[in-house]
């Protein structure tokens, strides 16, 4: 089968790092995955499966940005490629029961295997059509490898066989006698042409004419020497046709992927969202700097959205405190599916992006009170705690949101600092968003050189920009603001 090598270089050694059960319902994927799938089940079904496995090679990851790329700049390349796909895809395989007589077996296998041939020619038709547009390695590659093996001469020669197989003119084969007057080394010739069948008249006296269109009745003394070549045919046949639709599901498999990219992408620019292909950069660099970045499942809902701009080039821990609806889950959740599209090879909701890849992504968001009263907040958070740290791998990246927020402050900053330590030490990148106040500040005070703290900003009236800062965390997290915006400061004073 051909070597499709959209998804990454045919041979390369693909190292996916899997990423928390909880990421999808924490950063709301499961609405980008519908942007992607546009409606298309198939689509769905291959973006939930890909997107998620976060590559770690940046040379794979850069060779599917390529190809994205010239999908984006092009949408109507990756559209008539899937669309030619889904058609080869639905060609009907006839099954064919153990009693039906070999030829019409055959003819059974052969007649699917004629509409993938036009399939074939289709797609390296489209390819050359699109050839200017297919400036990547992955699609440059595709087309090359197609135009050389796929040539029109190869495809003609190809309908002529599956032609002859059909043995409109006679069924040439010679055999043998063996032991017991048996027939011995059948082979079954290339079929005569129709006009050889004019000069069949001379035989030598140890061959004769076996008519076409003949039907096999039982006691047959020919069944015996015909049926098995043709079996055998039949079989090769149908490996073929395996061979080829195999190629196209594959195919179609890498396609659903770029074309669920082109449809993000389109959704997201038609609002004004800045897009761009990150950097990604190797492993243990601990590296994430950004401009103007975004929550793009949060892009996807809303016309207006403030981006942040982010330095935390050297930081294994990222703090984020202040004001209460101040954007700060936002900006986690902004930054997780920035990460994640990343090393899926995509764009991301930025102007600029750049960090190291990370091996795997999880996620501990604040959980609703169990409804059946079996646990307690604190217990349902700490075990969930545990899951997490269990699956953990050095070089992950965690996204916490107002962790162990369920107790009171002295009792959260004693559970939050040893987990928080240990995880830093095993080489785990954190960022966290906390109303903590007392661990935020003891861990300012600390002054570690790879903490970085931010804080979501307010302007000179109290209202919230939207926009973080660097700056130590904060004793308040202006609750008292959205009191007096719900109730009204007369309300508040009285109190």
């Amino acid at each position: 089968m051909i070597p499709i090598g959209l998804l990454h270089p045919p041979g390369a050694i693909v190292h996916g790092a899997r990423n928390g059960a909880a990421l999808t319902d924490d950063l709301g994927l499961d609405e980008l995955y519908a942007a992607m799938a546009a409606g298309d089940e198939f689509i769905a079904q291959v973006v939930k499966t890909v997107v998620p496995v976060c590559l770690t090679d940046c040379a794979i990851i850069r060779h599917r940005q390529g190809v994205l790329a010239d999908c984006c700049a092009d949408p109507d390349l990756p559209r008539a490629l899937y669309a030619v796909t889904a058609a080869a895809t639905t060609v009907r395989r006839w099954t064919t029961g153990r009693t039906r007589e070999p030829r019409g077996k055959l003819g059974l296998a052969l007649q699917p295997l004629e509409a993938l041939i036009g399939h074939l020619r289709q797609l390296r038709q489209t390819l050359e059509k699109y050839a200017a547009s297919c400036t990547s390695d992955g699609l440059r590659r595709l087309r090359r490898v197609l135009a050389e093996q796929l040539d029109e001469d190869y495809l003609a020669r190809l309908e002529q066989h599956v032609a002859a197989l059909y043995f409109e003119h006679g069924i040439h084969f010679s055999a043998a006698l063996g032991t017991g007057n048996k027939a011995d080394r059948i082979m079954l010739h290339e079929p005569p042409a129709a006009a050889k069948r004019l000069r069949l008249g001379r035989r030598s006296g140890t061959a004769f004419e076996a008519f076409d269109n003949f039907e096999f009745h039982d006691g047959d003394p020919l069944r015996a020497v015909i049926e098995p070549p043709l079996d055998g045919v039949a079989e090769v046949i149908s490996r073929v046709t395996d061979n080829v639709q195999d190629f196209f599901r594959q195919l179609r498999t890498e396609l659903a992927f770029y074309l669920g990219g082109v449809n993000l992408h389109e959704r997201l620019t038609r609002s004004g969202t800045p897009v761009c292909f990150p950097e990604p950069v190797a492993a243990g660099a601990n590296l994430m700097r950004a401009t103007d970045l975004r929550d793009a499942v949060l892009c996807l809902n809303a016309s207006e959205v403030i981006g942040n701009d982010i330095d935390a080039d050297g930081s294994t821990l990222v703090v984020v405190t202040g004001a209460n609806s101040g954007g700060k889950s936002t900006f986690l959740r902004s930054a997780g599916t920035a990460q994640l599209l990343m090393q899926a090879g995509m764009f991301v909701t930025a102007k600029t992006f750049r960090a190291d890849v990370r091996e795997g992504i999880f996620s501990h968001f604040v959980r609703a009170e169990d409804p059946t009263m079996t646990h307690g907040r604190l217990d349902e958070e700490l075990s969930r705690m545990g899951e997490i740290i269990d699956a953990l791998t050095p070089g992950a990246l965690l996204l916490c949101n107002e962790p162990f927020a369920s107790t009171n402050e002295r009792d959260a900053a004693a559970i939050a600092d040893p987990i928080i330590s240990a995880l830093l030490d095993s080489g785990v990148k954190i960022i966290l968003v906390t109303h903590l106040y007392e661990f935020a500040h003891r861990r300012h005070l600390a002054a570690h050189g790879t903490d970085l703290f931010l804080r979501a900003r307010r302007d000179a009236e109290g209202r919230r920009t939207y926009r973080l800062t660097a700056g130590p965390p904060e004793p308040t997290s202006h609750g008292t603001d959205i009191f007096r915006g719900v109730f009204g400061a007369a309300d508040l004073e009285s109190d």
